[in-house]
């Protein structure tokens, strides 16, 4: 009652951050979470080499990667390709810019012999240039 007497209703005008501030974290983690799920592209740990040289095609939009996963999946430019479709993709692939190489992007466990026969269906399609991509291996000794 004495508030009222003085003209103050009680109610204070500050204010209050605490909602914001649970708002701001929740938005937080859903970028978190939602952030890595939108990076388009297939993990491979490829292999290091510490002689590896940079080329600058691979980064050209009309190049053809080659991807072979852990589990021995085969994607050429992000689409998934079945065993029997690869020779005939490949020739569609290189068709449109036959002066850039073919890259070859395959796990550290993929068998060798995968790989190996993945270049001969390249040779086969008519492709002359072939790429295997590494990581380069940093000397830490030297």
């Amino acid at each position: 009652m004495e508030t009222r007497r003085r003209g103050g209703s009680g109610v204070t005008a500050d204010i209050n951050v605490t909602p914001m501030c649970d708002v701001m974290l929740v938005l937080l983690i859903i970028f978190m979470i939602t952030v890595p799920l939108l990076q388009q592209g297939i993990f491979v740990n490829k292999p290091r080499a510490r002689n590896a040289q940079e080329e600058p095609l691979v980064d050209d939009e009309d190049a053809t990667m080659i991807t072979i996963t852990r589990i021995g999946d085969i994607y050429i430019n992000r689409q998934p390709v079945g065993p029997n479709q690869i020779v005939e993709r490949i020739v569609e692939r290189v068709a449109l810019k036959p002066e850039l190489p073919l890259f070859i992007k395959a796990d550290v466990a993929v068998l060798y012999g995968i790989v190996v026969d993945l270049v001969s269906k390249a040779r086969e399609a008519g492709v002359e240039q072939i790429g295997l991509m590494v990581d380069r291996q940093e000397d830490r000794g030297r």
